[in-house]
């Protein structure tokens, strides 16, 4: 399990999470640092799409998810 912070866009907002990381790095806990109760919970698939599990508490585009899902990998790939 790891733990790193990521940022990305929506729309027009920068905003910031905490992301929590399985052992197998495929699914990825992600919580807004407002510390909002319901956190986003996706996973990557081998082919390195992302899937959403759990929206989370706040409505977000399509296009955030993937901006999301984009951050980890940036993460996870300057990381390894």
């Amino acid at each position: 399990m790891r733990i790193f912070p990521v940022h990305f866009k929506t729309g027009s907002l920068d905003l910031d999470a905490i992301v929590t990381s399985s052992e197998a790095a495929d699914r990825f806990k992600v919580e807004m640092v407002t510390g909002e109760p319901d956190p986003i919970i996706l996973k990557r698939s081998e082919d390195g799409s992302w899937l959403v599990e759990n929206p989370g508490g706040r409505r977000l585009s399509p296009e955030c998810y993937q901006n999301i899902g984009t951050a980890i990998s940036e993460h996870l790939k300057n990381t390894a």
